[in-house]
């Protein structure tokens, strides 16, 4: 069903089109989900949760950007071991397919990153701006990168992941005001 979100879009969406690239029956689709809609929220839930686990393994660092750092190059194996599934994360959320009490599971998600990210500002290491935008200068370019990999087929390069983390750290992190004794 991802591929099927990611190469048609959730307006497309259909059970047919599920069965046939899935190989089974509609009524194996029914046995587990009451709709396509049902199955859409669930799968999304399901994806969310195992890319919320991947970026957080490493919260209880202590270093904020050690942490942003471990964040990202999670988020990124995420991205190479499952760039459809990013993209459907993205296509999904944008779509608003959840219903309030599982839209709140996902809020507490974000919420989670906010605060690991109000930690960072907190402390000095990232600059003072607000935590979705902070979240913002991290997640597009993974975005864009993933959005890229699934469609050339091309797994993003290690390189290319290190640079682009040392690009998004200078506007992200914190930089001494200029005629401060740190010059």
């Amino acid at each position: 069903m991802v591929a099927e979100v990611v190469e048609n879009g959730i307006s497309a969406l259909n059970v047919a089109g599920i069965v046939t690239r899935a190989k089974v029956s509609a009524g194996t689709i029914y046995v587990h989900f009451d709709t396509k809609d049902d199955m859409l929220r669930q799968v999304y839930l399901e994806v969310k949760a195992e890319f919320h686990s991947t970026i957080t393994a490493q919260r209880n660092t202590a270093q904020s950007a050690q942490l942003v750092r471990d964040m990202w190059f999670a988020m990124f194996d995420f991205v190479r071991s499952r760039p459809a599934d990013f993209l459907f994360l993205e296509y999904a959320s944008s779509a608003k397919i959840l219903l309030p009490e599982q839209q709140a599971i996902t809020d507490g998600y974000a919420a989670d990153i906010a605060a690991l990210l109000k930690r960072g500002v907190d402390d000095g290491t990232l600059a003072d701006l607000d935590t979705s935008l902070l979240s913002l200068l991290l997640v597009a370019p993974a975005m864009q990168l993933a959005r890229r990999a699934v469609l050339s087929d091309e797994a993003v390069s290690d390189s290319l992941i290190e640079q682009t983390f040392s690009r998004v750290w200078l506007s992200i992190a914190k930089h001494p005001s200029k005629g401060s004794s740190n010059d």
